[in-house]
């Protein structure tokens, strides 16, 4: 079943007549069309489909290399090189009623040019020798990386021609170019990295295995005098199966293997995060100035050491196999762009090294031959998953750190806290005396707010499983994949819109009078006699009672789901039926179906959700619910032919 909260939805039609602009009659009564309020309704959707327009189109190339040179037996030469260029024109435009655009300006129009020139290559000598009952192989090598976009764009507004989309359709005393307007060049991202990293690896009778690696890098973006680092990484691995006796023969245990890990990696920042950059000001005086966001001409590496164990179990003729692996990472010299620090910087946001975190986890994957015959077979796959996190580390000053991109509405986001989870929720909420109790205004008859940030959800499951199913019968072949999620915290915030503006099916019960679970907060609630709430109120004649709930009221708690996220039925035809076509090998027809089942304890529309896109940084927006729409279901039909 798809849960879902009671929705409203005002379709406004936009005048016809130029001259009403923001009101129009419905069923007698005038209603806002488009609010000049900056914090109310924006442009009507239907109305930016069909009236706000925008475009893009680009042109890529692709090119790969591979070489390949055996000048010895034991001695292999590889090169693999790429090339990659594109580049996007688009626009995007505004009618001249829009909400964006003063009555005189008639439309406007942003055109964006954007070029990107990608080249890349590994170049690698990999050597191997046998010596007796030991195998060894090194290899060497080298990585260079060269990036370069290059964008700009030019705005203007008071639009010529309706049917034109280039930069020259707007009145040239308004038209803008957007890029470096000293001296009218593009914007330029450049990065460039240059690596050298070996490996060794031996092993003994292909039982015992060890390998160790080293890779020292360069990259363009840190300043001198960190740009270059390096890290190391080594691996053990022991097939016991192979190694004792006892198991050799085993009709019950056919393969174990025991493997651990320990790794150090780095990670880069984005392009001149290390150098500060003067803005154009366009105020009275003009000239150039820092703009509020600092850059770090200290930036360092961001450094993950990752500490691994697992084992490997196939049983009963293959038909039963377990991979287990408990992982532990810990982050350091974390790099965080747009930190809020003291004003007294000179800056608003800053690129720091701040702060250390540890991840851990347990991974299990089991696989199953449940039937294996001739004609028939049915395989199944669980994968389980389950991760804990810590913030080890934050600045002394900086008692909660949050990150912008979640704040989407009211007060709560995705902040942290030492010794809090990576995956917390911190928002306004209520107040509570020392024995974790409701308390109540003794003159209002409503819980006390408290407005502070402090932690009230984590997103974080408490575990995922996936179960996969394939079954085949002769040439019919199913699979279907389910997902299920258990625990973690959403922070529901359409519903808390929905809620004060009286559109929540939680508002429909207003004239029935209650009395709020509580003690009052009159001197005696952190007493061992605190004083009972006793105060009727009924929330049709008090809208605060809707209209003041804090953030913490809309955090749904343990948030399960169980979804059948694809099915798909496949058939393969008999050769007999196209061995006239000389040019085909293989023919089968397929359909699938994604997302045909949800079951969930969630109130919305989806539990699956992410209040922003995959760019963000850090553990994302995800468990933030405002205005989302659900995974939509998808019937895919199709014929796969190999030639």
């Amino acid at each position: 079943m798809r849960g879902a909260s009671g929705y409203l939805l005002n379709l406004l039609v936009w005048p016809a007549n130029d001259d009403i602009r923001d009101w129009q009659t419905v069923d007698g009564l005038k209603k806002p069309l488009f609010n000049s309020n900056p914090n109310a309704e924006l442009d009507n959707p239907f109305y930016n489909v069909y009236k706000n327009r925008s475009s893009d189109n680009t042109n890529r190339i692709l090119a790969t290399l591979g070489i390949n040179i055996n000048p010895t037996k034991w001695l292999s030469l590889a090169g693999r090189f790429g090339y990659d260029t594109y580049k996007t024109d688009g626009y995007t435009r505004y009618d001249s009623m829009s909400y964006y655009l003063t009555r005189q300006q008639k439309g406007q129009q942003d055109n964006y040019y954007r070029s990107y020139y990608g080249y890349n290559h590994t170049i690698t000598a990999t050597a191997k020798k046998s010596l007796k009952d030991f195998n060894g192989r090194v290899m060497v090598g080298t990585m260079w990386q060269d990036y370069d976009t290059r964008q700009y764009a030019v705005v203007g507004t008071n639009l010529m021609d309706l049917n034109r989309t280039d930069s020259g359709n707007t009145n040239p005393a308004t038209r803008i170019r957007l890029s470096n307007a000293r001296n009218g060049l593009p914007n330029y991202s450049i990065r460039r990295s240059l690596a050298y990293f070996g490996e060794v690896s031996v092993n003994w009778k292909s039982i015992a295995f060890l390998t160790y690696t080293h890779r020292f890098e360069q990259s363009s973006i840190f300043p001198k005098q960190f740009r270059s680092y390096n890290y190391p990484a080594g691996s053990v691995s022991v097939i016991m199966s192979d190694l004792l006796p006892f198991f050799k023969n085993s009709s019950l245990l056919n393969y174990w293997k025991l493997r651990g890990s320990l790794a150090s990696t780095a990670r880069s920042s984005q392009p001149y995060a290390n150098q500060s950059v003067f803005d154009p000001r366009v105020s009275s005086g003009g000239g150039f100035s820092y703009g509020f966001t600092n850059n770090n001409p200290l930036l360092e590496p961001e450094i993950q050491n990752t500490f691994e164990i697992g084992t490997e179990f196939r049983i009963l003729n293959n038909r039963i196999s377990l991979d287990a692996t408990y992982y532990n990472t810990k982050n350091k010299k974390l790099i965080v762009e747009q930190f809020r620090a003291s004003y007294g910087t000179g800056f608003v946001l800053n690129t720091l090294n701040v702060g250390a975190n540890q991840n851990q986890g347990i991974e299990l994957a089991l696989n199953l031959d449940i039937v294996k015959n001739k004609n028939f077979s049915w395989n199944s796959r669980l994968n389980f998953n389950k991760m804990w996190n810590k913030v080890l580390e934050l600045p002394a000053n900086v008692p909660e750190f949050y990150q912008s991109d979640t704040w989407l509405y009211g007060n709560a986001r995705g902040g942290l806290v030492v010794g809090g989870a990576t995956t917390t929720i911190t928002s306004y909420g209520y107040k509570r005396n020392n024995e974790g109790t409701l308390l109540i205004s003794p003159t209002t008859g409503l819980p006390v707010l408290d407005n502070n940030f402090r932690v009230r959800g984590d997103r974080n499951p408490d575990f995922t499983l996936g179960f996969l199913n394939t079954m085949t019968y002769k040439n019919l072949r199913l699979s279907f994949l389910w997902d299920l999620k258990v625990g973690g915290d959403i922070f529901n915030a359409t519903e808390r819109y929905l809620t004060t503006l009286g559109r929540s099916t939680r508002t429909s019960d207003r004239l029935t009078a209650r009395v709020i679970n509580g003690v009052l907060e009159d001197g005696l609630e952190n007493t061992a006699t605190p004083t009972k709430n006793n105060i009727s109120i009924t929330p049709f004649y008090n809208q605060a009672y809707y209209t003041t709930m804090p953030e913490e009221e809309f955090i749904e708690k343990d948030i399960n789901w169980l979804r059948l996220r694809d099915i798909s039925l496949s058939y393969t035809f008999n050769k007999n039926l196209f061995r006239k076509i000389k040019f085909v090998s293989g023919l089968s027809a397929f359909a699938t179906i994604n997302d045909l089942i949800l079951i969930t304890n969630y109130t919305g529309t989806d539990p699956q959700v992410n209040g922003n896109t995959a760019g963000s940084r850090g553990v994302g927006g995800y468990g933030f619910d405002y205005g989302n729409v659900g995974t939509p279901l998808s019937i895919n039909l199709g014929i796969r032919a190999n030639f």
